[in-house]
């Protein structure tokens, strides 16, 4: 997928960007949930009671917090709860946090941030993404800025065009399937031509190369905005 990337469908930029990405196993054609969570039924799950585990280090919590079902956006991505103070937890540690009334609902994710002082912890639950559309460039016979790995450090890197993560514009709908959604707004930043696009995904320890690919964009044919209301003494807008 690298060396030869994927083409996507042509779309304008008068129109939102819809696209789904969905993740399997290779061995096993098993979808990859990058959820981080485990629900003992179907629906939110709220509870006050934790039993918070990172390492050799156990826990207990007593922060309200939700484990939301699909669709989820960023609510776990900086998870916010207090544990005992004083512990010997490290950012970049594994956490688990389980519910202290079953141990069956769940999220498993990585440490952010711990305050032995005050017992206030910060975790990543689940995959972070970074969806990200940039121009494209012939330099080295790569796009976007980018170049092999024996130029990095003198290859004139552009910001992208258009970007997303999960909360805005992308979020995760089922298991293994993240949706992509630029709005046509955003899209009309884009002119007639082809784009590169890619997006990774990071969960708090080991990041990943999801797709790079080529994007075709044609010129909308109707303004961005719908068109005015007509009068009713004019109904076919006529001038």
């Amino acid at each position: 997928m690298y060396i030869n990337p994927v083409l996507f469908p042509q779309v304008t930029n008068r129109e939102d960007l819809l696209r789904t990405v969905a993740l399997f196993d290779d061995d096993t054609g098993a979808p990859i949930d990058v959820s981080g969570r485990v629900l003992a039924a179907p629906g939110d799950f709220t509870a006050a009671a934790w039993v918070v585990t990172s390492n050799a280090v156990v826990t207990a919590s007593n922060t309200q917090l939700t484990i939301p079902d699909y669709p989820i956006a960023d609510e776990m991505q900086a998870l916010s709860l207090t544990v005992g103070a004083g512990l010997a937890i490290a950012a970049g540690a594994p956490v688990t946090i389980a519910d202290a009334a079953t141990g069956l609902n769940t999220m498993t994710g990585y440490v952010t941030s711990y305050a032995p002082a005050t017992g206030a912890l910060v975790a990543q639950i689940g995959c972070a993404f970074e969806f990200e559309i940039r121009g494209h460039t012939h330099q080295h016979g790569y796009g976007g800025g980018y170049g092999p790995s024996s130029f990095i450090g003198t290859d004139a890197c552009e910001a992208p065009l258009i970007s997303a993560q999960l909360g805005g514009g992308l979020s995760l709908i089922d298991i293994g399937r993240i949706e992509i959604r630029i709005p046509a707004a955003t899209m009309a930043k884009l002119r007639h031509r082809t784009y590169e696009i890619a997006m990774s995904a990071y969960d708090g320890y080991d990041s990943r190369q999801l797709f790079i690919g080529k994007l075709p964009v044609f010129s909308g044919g109707t303004r961005l905005l719908p068109l005015q209301t007509p009068q009713p003494s004019n109904p076919y807008g006529l001038p």
